[in-house]
């Protein structure tokens, strides 16, 4: 028995010894090593596509020969018939590594070419993957003694499937392994899984684009700056904000997606010479995320002509904020490079008194439920009044959004409102260079018409 512990120990030192590549099929139980995450993290890194297979044999519950009393045999025989009928069909170089990820859950993780099409994975890949499962299947489901066999499924996801910023590469192997298990148990509906293709593919081709809404400096009449919206491609179900948003959120890709439309925000204001004030959207999570503001300040650096100052961050309401202390570190952080805060919905959602105390926004937007109809609803107005009074005192500048009718504007001149944003000054465009601003000359005579007529 001691020869046997020691030869074990021996065993495992040899192994400790031996390269990340040679461990990459099924390794041991490491504690120290990662052997798969680490090749890949070199594929990875070298910008290679690839590809997470997801088998499992799928034994029902009533079975005559209980799960348990196979899982010894069906481990064991799964592991060679993976390792060597795979290697008949790739290249050595084109597996990237094997692993058993649960009872009945066995990973395989490839590389592969890049495609157009809007399936997760090429057709020729997922031909070969199937092959293989057939293969695997029809020789370890057979075990002698049983009158039917275990089917073996496949589930097939390319990782960048789950992948979202600041995500680390064993991070990305876990959520892609639990995307490809929920598509193998079905707890993904056929719509949900089309719908994570399409987002899939928007993602993949940069397929979005960004609008812009003037915020009117309702003293002078003057564009004072502009909030970027984002739109998904025309006649998809992504197409309005709301729901490309949330299906990302719910998707595990918001912070991939607003890292994007950042990036693509401010192409678009660099290439149209925008000089005011440029409001971005931006979630707490993803404003949380450490990489964010690395992002941010790289994307200027391309653009010279912009600047942090100009920048105004909208904290959107999709998500509470939990941790404030965190939330203030990481605003004080963003602020010592000159970027500005607003609170955006100030009237609805998690806003509070004391979030917007803390955190001292530079700016306060104030719901559309609250400037709907306020000229007609006293409440309303007293609401809107008693924000004003509170901007005021916190020295910060009050846009009131939603503004859609003639007589909601005059409410926002009597009250001494700063800015206004809504259809009734203008609906969302594309961004207009500086010799095009001509359009909003009659907004701006507006204004100031409306404007004296209240005052007088």
């Amino acid at each position: 028995m001691r020869v046997r512990g020691f030869l074990d120990r021996l065993l495992i030192g040899a192994k400790l010894l031996m390269t990340d590549r040679s461990l990459r099929i099924f390794p041991p139980d490491f504690t120290l090593r990662k052997p798969i995450e680490a090749m890949l993290d070199k594929h990875l890194n070298r910008g290679d596509l690839c590809y997470l297979a997801l088998f499992r044999w799928d034994c029902p519950e009533s079975h005559h020969v209980p799960f348990k009393a196979l899982q010894p045999y069906l481990k064991l025989e799964t592991r060679r018939s993976l390792s060597s009928l795979a290697g008949a069909q790739w290249d050595d170089s084109e597996i990237i590594g094997m692993d058993q990820f649960g009872p009945q859950e066995f990973v395989m993780i490839i590389k592969g070419e890049r495609h157009a099409g809007t399936e997760f994975i090429p057709a020729a890949l997922y031909h070969r993957l199937e092959s293989l499962r057939l293969s695997v299947e029809s020789k370890v489901s057979c075990v002698k003694g049983m009158n039917a066999n275990i089917p073996l499924t496949g589930s097939y996801v390319p990782l960048s499937a789950s992948y979202q910023e600041g995500m680390t590469n064993g991070e990305l192997l876990q959520e892609s392994y639990r995307f490809a298990l929920a598509l193998a148990t079905r707890q993904l509906s056929p719509q949900v899984i089309a719908a994570r293709r399409l987002l899939e593919q928007i993602l993949q081709n940069r397929d979005i684009s960004v609008l812009a809404q003037p915020i009117m400096n309702l003293k002078n009449g003057d564009v004072f700056g502009w909030e970027i919206l984002t739109r998904g491609p025309v006649g998809s179900i992504f197409h309005r904000p709301d729901e490309l948003f949330q299906f990302a959120s719910q998707s595990k890709q918001l912070g991939r997606l607003e890292f994007m439309v950042v990036k693509l925000a401010l192409e678009e204001v660099a290439t149209r010479k925008i000089q005011e004030p440029v409001f971005l959207n931006i979630t707490a999570v993803t404003l949380n995320n450490p990489a964010f503001l690395e992002h941010v300040l790289e994307c200027l650096s391309r653009h010279p002509s912009l600047s942090p100052r100009q920048i105004i961050f909208e904290i959107t309401e999709r998500h509470a904020v939990e941790d404030f202390e965190k939330m203030l570190a990481i605003l004080k952080s963003f602020r010592s490079h000159g970027f500005r805060f607003a609170v955006d919905d100030m009237g609805a959602g998690y806003s509070s008194l004391q979030w917007i105390g803390e955190m001292a926004p530079e700016l306060i937007k104030i719901d559309r439920s609250v400037i709907q109809h306020v000229d007609r609803i006293s409440v309303k107005e007293s609401l809107l009044k008693a924000i004003v009074t509170a901007a005021g005192e916190m020295s910060c500048e009050v846009v009131a959004e939603g503004v859609e009718r003639e007589e909601e504007a005059d409410v926002l001149f009597r009250l001494n409102v700063g800015m206004g944003q809504g259809y009734y000054f203008a609906r969302p465009n594309v961004l207009l260079h500086e010799h095009e601003r001509h359009v909003f000359q009659e907004t701006k005579q507006r204004i100031q018409y409306r404007r004296d007529q209240v005052a007088s």
